[in-house]
């Protein structure tokens, strides 16, 4: 068994996860726990190929969140918004997350966030259209402005320790 300290990373498959896991196994330092909601996936597969262990786990579920932080010292979060579009469901597996981390006792976490735009574009400027989700909340750029607004405060006041990394627009 390995003495190297264990970085879980969520979305392990996806992009942003992905590249994030393959080189943290490249690198050496860490050891690495690749979350994904299926397993047997190729892209799974070829993570677990390199060496990298391969767990499941849903964003909608604390218990099998809880289980993927098990005994490891960090972990990569990131959210797919675009598989389902939704500030609202956004926000439950940012809490899930904060909830499964913290009762896991990381003692760091690196966030995959966005730039809020409704802080770069004054609320009376027309030239981009106000989005209303239906809890009422106002976004320019929804899949921006959740992450960088009520998702970073989420982790602010979570009592986590937190790096943001931001991935900015352009």
């Amino acid at each position: 068994m390995s003495n190297q300290q264990l970085i879980t990373v969520i979305g392990a498959t996806g992009t942003q996860g992905g590249a994030v896991a393959r080189a943290l196994q490249a690198d050496g330092t860490f050891a690495v726990r690749a979350v994904t909601r299926d397993a047997t996936s190729a892209r799974a597969q070829a993570l677990a190929d390199l060496g990298i262990e391969v767990v499941e786990a849903e964003l909608s579920d604390e218990d099998s969140l809880r289980k993927a932080f098990d005994g490891a010292h960090g972990a990569f979060l990131v959210t797919p918004f675009w598989e389902h579009r939704s500030p609202e469901r956004e926000l439950t597996e940012v809490r899930t997350l904060i909830a499964a981390a913290r009762g896991a006792q990381l003692q760091r976490v690196v966030w995959s966030t966005l730039e809020d735009t409704r802080q770069a574009i004054a609320a009376d400027d027309q030239r981009m259209p106000v989005i209303r989700d239906g809890r009422g909340e106002e976004y320019r750029v929804p899949h921006f402005d959740v992450k960088g607004g009520e998702a970073d405060a989420l982790f602010a006041a979570s009592g986590l320790p937190v790096t943001y990394l931001l991935m900015s627009f352009y």
